[in-house]
């Protein structure tokens, strides 16, 4: 079978982290079955590029391109790419999938945001109109797939629904884990940045990671933590207006010693920046498989996470949970946890047995014998 891989869509960060770890892993499984060819932006293909024979990276001018542009070459070149490629069926891992394809296709649904009522409502103007077209887009590329995957139970509920796809034709897959993420890797040199010890939290700035209550729950907690205790926020910094008002929390609350704003850090250093933090934090309310998470996870550090969306499903014992909405909850999670050593190391264990239960591998054969259905029911 010849998967094309329509990473049109796919920008550096989550959607990445997919791709780097589960192409190798579907190499791996399919007993040299199968061949693979992603369509990708040029810097994608180069991020990824293998030396596998079996997979083969098409690299495509799509950097200089807007969203609308953009959008609109993905639905005029790709049946044509597919086409030249000899595809057996099309796997779409980012939301968007050919309006006009000739081979099945499966689509994964990977950003729930542009369904997630509350998120819209936190937006901008230009970002609810985006959001709204991605909805549309998103719905509209569901109807047309043989088999639509979702990344947990909670995605699919929220999710499903919107599509209008029969239950039949959708599919739960859960992601895997990087082994690369381990409490060992604390012994590897972390980003100079981080000044030890700190708390972290890793996420790209979009308005609906909640780092504006983290700042004001740490402020709260910053008096009985100790003085040398710093907050490492890491990550891509999009949504300039946002990045502006989390800067200036930290200004309001004087913070700005304690708090460390890393920017991008690069995806060989994470394991041990996640390893070499004392508390980990996710305080995000919009997920579908949150990557970051089971990363914290399986480095073995205590992790608080928010509540909401799927974080209690995927993170389960392996974590504490708080009211993202409120920076009081947030406070009480982090004074109550720093306080109770034990509790920490007790904590730290259930994260890494959690972590566990997430393969890469068995994620790569459920995904190609969805792919399979696919192929068969076109």
């Amino acid at each position: 079978m010849h998967v094309v891989v329509n990473a049109t869509s796919a920008r550096l960060g989550g959607g990445i982290t997919v791709l780097r770890n589960l192409l190798p892993a579907m190499l791996e499984v399919d007993e040299g079955r199968h061949r693979y060819t992603v369509l990708a932006s040029s810097e994608i293909a180069e991020a990824l590029d293998s030396p596998e024979d079996r997979l083969r990276f098409v690299p495509l001018p799509l950097e200089r391109f807007g969203l609308p542009a953009r959008l609109a070459w993905e639905q005029l070149a790709g049946p044509l790419l597919s086409l030249r490629e000899k595809a057996d069926v099309l796997l779409s891992p980012a939301n968007l999938a050919l309006g006009l394809s000739p081979v099945p296709q499966v689509l994964v649904i990977q950003n729930v945001a542009p369904f997630d009522a509350e998120v819209v409502a936190r937006a901008n103007r230009m970002q609810k109109a985006r959001f709204e077209a991605l909805r549309l887009l998103g719905i509209a590329s569901a109807r047309r797939c043989q088999r639509v995957v979702f990344l947990s139970d909670y995605s699919q509920r929220a999710v499903a629904p919107q599509l209008g796809v029969p239950d039949s034709r959708c599919r739960r897959i859960y992601l895997g884990r990087d082994e690369r993420f381990a409490p060992e890797a604390s012994a590897q040199p972390g980003p100079e940045r981080a000044r030890r010890p700190y708390l972290l939290s890793v996420s790209q700035f979009y308005h609906y990671k909640n780092f504006v209550e983290l700042v004001e729950g740490f402020a709260l907690a910053a008096e009985d933590l100790p003085q040398e205790l710093s907050l490492v926020l890491a990550g891509a910094e999009h949504e300039p207006d946002y990045v502006a008002r989390v800067r200036a929390a930290v200004a309001r609350h004087g913070l700005g010693e304690r708090v460390v704003f890393a920017g991008h850090v690069p995806y060989e250093e994470l394991p041990a920046l996640y390893a070499g933090a004392e508390v980990f934090l996710f305080p995000s309310t919009c997920e579908n498989f949150p990557n970051i998470l089971v990363e914290g996870l399986a480095s073995g550090t205590p992790t608080l996470a928010a509540a909401l969306g799927p974080m209690p499903e995927i993170a389960g014992e392996g974590a504490r949970y708080f009211n993202p909405h409120s920076p009081r909850s947030i406070a009480d999670a982090i004074l109550e946890l720093w306080r109770d050593p034990e509790a920490r190391a007790a904590l730290s264990r259930r994260g890494v047995e959690q972590a566990r239960r997430y393969h890469w591998e068995r994620c790569a054969r459920e995904l190609l014998a969805v792919l399979v259905e696919a192929r068969d029911a076109g």
